[in-house]
């Protein structure tokens, strides 16, 4: 509800932001019905001179016109708002059919200049507000000094003395006017503050908009990393079975079909390392991490305080380098995250279990830590892997998307991954790598 009436309240400012002048014509229009047909109203009664009572409705129609591009022109909507009001002010009292004078100053329109001055004080500087508050402070002089004795004008202090009138009326205008300067210079601040709220959130978006780029080249050049070692170990395989078929019988048929084969696989393997090149920001392809390089992982996640014991059953076999790869980021991912959410005092079990088709790999915490043993939890983060170096190796800083990355990963070499609480309290996540490709499920967990 809260946000529904943000976006209503957004909407409404920049609307009224947008059509200024429309807005502020119609308010000058809603103010001229009660004030402006008012004070018409008193200057077509009156039997004074008619050049008298056309200079006051002259004055009292700019006044009422200056409402209009009060925000556009502040600064000049002012000055000719004062000087009408100057006018009314220096104007001889106005008489009245039934004998009453009084001066022209005192018409209803005259409140419109109070919206004008709050209006400079919040759009102008406080060296032009401050002498906007002068100007209507001199006026405020001007019209004390025309009401300063009613008896000379036909008026009444009422049931007040002289001297209480004279103290009630020159401190009743003065506060009136500091007033709706101070409430001007008030809207002014505010108007500057959500400016620079506004500001910064712009400068925040842009900031995430340069996070996002640099994550998504470092995406790049750790994808360009990891395919030129999985793509590149397979062509040479394939240029050296086909090299040597053709050097096994050189006058036979198919020794032109193999050396075709070798040389292709060649020209593969060179323009892959151009095109991979394009995704990398220094344009070159370091090896990327297996299961050989586990022990330098694990010796950094001890020394993060993680109590972490490794047990290997079955007899190791070498992986495929995609399958070898994925190994090794499912077990990085796994260990960053008992860090990061069963706290650096978690007591973590590694196991790598070889069978007969595939590796399974299972990571457990005993929780203990700042949140309470979720270690690896479905909430599993990303960011900087123990261990990780600048090619994604141990020293340094890359690592997956969290649990959906490892599936990710997993079902893309056949794999499977399965999480979830421990009886006990702390988290466990198990994984299957196959020796050999094979078609999963993609919902496969």
């Amino acid at each position: 509800m809260r946000a529904s009436l943000s976006q209503a309240e957004a909407a409404v400012d920049s609307f009224l932001g947008r059509h200024r002048l429309s807005v502020d014509a119609v308010l000058a229009v809603l103010l001229a019905v009660p004030l402006g047909l008012v004070s018409s109203g008193l200057l077509r009664a009156s039997d004074s001179p008619l050049s008298q009572r056309l200079l006051a409705g002259a004055a009292v129609l700019v006044v009422h016109a200056c409402v209009i591009p009060r925000r556009v022109r502040p600064l000049a909507a002012y000055g000719v708002a004062a000087a009408a009001m100057l006018l009314l002010g220096l104007l001889p009292p106005l008489h009245d059919p039934a004998g009453a004078y009084y001066p022209a100053v005192m018409l209803p329109s005259s409140l419109v200049f109070g919206l004008l001055l709050y209006t400079a004080s919040a759009r102008l500087g406080l060296r032009l507000g401050l002498a906007c508050l002068g100007v209507a402070l001199a006026g405020v002089v001007v019209v004390l000094a025309r009401v300063w004795a009613p008896a000379s004008w036909g008026g009444s202090s009422g049931g007040y003395g002289l001297a209480a009138w004279r103290t009630g009326l020159s401190a009743g205008l003065a506060a009136v006017t500091a007033c709706l300067w101070w409430l001007g210079r008030l809207s002014r601040v505010r108007a500057l503050y959500v400016a620079e709220l506004r500001a910064k959130a712009e400068r925040a978006e842009a900031d995430r908009a340069r996070e996002r780029a640099e994550a998504a080249r470092a995406e790049r050049d750790r994808i360009s990393r990891e395919m030129h070692d999985v793509v590149s170990h397979s062509l040479a395989v394939m240029v050296s079975q086909a090299e040597g078929g053709r050097l096994s019988d050189p006058g036979s048929p198919g020794a032109a079909v193999f050396a075709t084969i070798a040389g292709v696989g060649r020209d593969a393997l060179r323009d892959m390392r151009g095109l991979l090149g394009v995704l990398r920001a220094d344009g070159g392809t370091a090896p990327q991490p297996g299961l050989g390089d586990l022990p330098a992982l694990l010796d950094h996640v001890r020394t993060t305080g993680v109590r972490l014991s490794v047990a290997e059953s079955g007899e190791p076999r070498p992986l495929r380098p995609a399958a070898d790869l994925t190994a090794y980021r499912v077990v990085q991912e796994a260990l960053t995250n008992v860090i990061k959410h069963a706290g650096p005092e978690a007591t973590a079990e590694l196991a790598l279990a070889w069978s007969p088709g595939a590796l399974r790999i299972t990571v457990r915490n005993a929780g203990g830590g700042r949140d309470g043993g979720s270690g690896a939890g479905p909430g599993g983060g990303s960011g900087a892997g123990p261990g990780a170096g600048p090619d994604g190796g141990p020293d340094g800083g890359e690592l997956g998307a969290g649990l959906t990355g490892m599936r990710e990963r997993l079902r893309m070499v056949g794999g499977a991954l399965e999480t979830g609480a421990r009886p006990g309290g702390g988290f466990e996540l198990s994984a299957v790598v196959p020796y050999e490709p094979r078609s999963l499920p993609s919902s496969a967990s």
